[in-house]
């Protein structure tokens, strides 16, 4: 019923746990596909120990990155329910029962997830970012009430279908570094529902080494593109979906905002620049003529953030559903 999905580049030291949470789901009708990603480590000698298991199919290519790894998997996949997974991520062993429940309650759902554990590696320490107003629940919702909150890249299903329609096949964007999830998820729910399951079995691993999200702030300047790519292709995207437009482009404008805020913070006006001349006149006119010059002069960066934190307080009081708070 489930094709599994595991980009694999230089995860030697987590692949064995990734692997091990699959093969003891409760659900067992699935295959894996493994694309290495032209990993120089031993990941491909830890997965010896699983070969004999004829559910896992291995894939290798030259190092092109995890948009290509992730698409090459769909491609290749034989069930109609594509499940993503990250070889540093795990999944609690009733993961594929309950979405399959979920399948049978919402069959025409272009994606199914849910919240997931978020754990420090290092630490140790954990947190739960389920939704309270869904919690416990399966129910469709509202993507676009506050996409980040939704489920990430490791806990979430995709119908092959929906995934096929976004630039033929090319989900996710490639090349980009980061957001390319964002940049998948985001147009599909243009397509179809999400349905949340408001179980959090999904593990989220932190701190491992090699992450995208712990790049060194030195080589920050090189996600830049990848960021200004998400905004143009998912504005460009809801363009064709005026049902759909008018919650997303609450919702572009607040992540746009919040993007800049943080550049803000840190008086970093190169990123804020990039972002404002990368972005296209779309994207631009979401925004208002006098923020988009407040935000360049230096002297007013109080100003500036001020002015969002007043457009975070009018998005607050939409009652979008946040990570812990119930509404």
């Amino acid at each position: 019923m489930f094709t599994i999905v595991i980009p694999l580049y230089n995860k030697e030291h987590m692949i064995m746990r990734t692997l091990a949470s699959v093969l003891t789901q409760t659900y067992t009708e699935f295959e894996v596909i493994i694309v290495n990603d032209g990993s120089t480590d031993k990941s491909l000698d830890v997965l010896q120990n699983f070969i004999a298991d004829s559910r896992i199919k291995i894939f290798n290519q030259e190092n092109k990155g995890v948009s290509v790894a992730r698409n090459k998997g769909v491609a290749l996949s034989n069930y109609e329910h594509i499940a993503f997974l990250d070889a540093d991520d795990e999944w609690l062993p009733g993961y594929l029962e309950k979405i399959k429940e979920a399948i049978e309650l919402f069959p025409d759902a272009a994606m199914y997830g849910f919240p997931s554990w978020h754990r420090d590696i290092i630490t140790g320490h954990t947190d739960n970012g389920t939704l309270n107003r869904y919690k416990d629940k399966i129910q469709e919702v509202e993507y676009f009430e506050n996409p980040h909150t939704m489920p990430n890249s490791s806990a979430i299903v995709v119908k092959k279908k929906y995934f096929n329609m976004v630039d033929n096949g090319n989900a996710f964007p490639v090349g980009n570094i980061v957001h390319e999830d964002w940049s998948c998820f985001n147009r599909i729910a243009f397509l179809g529902a999400l349905i949340y399951i408001g179980i959090p079995l999904a593990i989220r691993n932190n701190g491992v080494l090699g992450q995208a999200t712990a790049i060194n702030k030195d080589d920050k300047y090189k996600l830049l593109p990848s960021i200004v790519s998400y905004y143009n292709l998912t504005y460009k995207f809801s363009t064709l979906y005026q049902d759909k437009k008018s919650l997303f482009n609450i919702f572009f404008r607040y992540d746009l905002r919040n993007k800049i805020l943080c550049a803000l913070r840190e008086s970093d006006y190169s990123t804020i620049l990039f972002l404002l001349n990368g972005l296209t006149e779309s994207c631009l006119n979401e925004l208002h003529s006098f923020e988009i010059k407040l935000y360049k002069i230096k002297k007013l960066n109080s100003v500036a953030k001020l002015y969002i934190y007043f457009t975070k307080i009018i998005w607050r009081l939409n009652g979008f559903p946040v990570v812990g708070k119930a509404n």
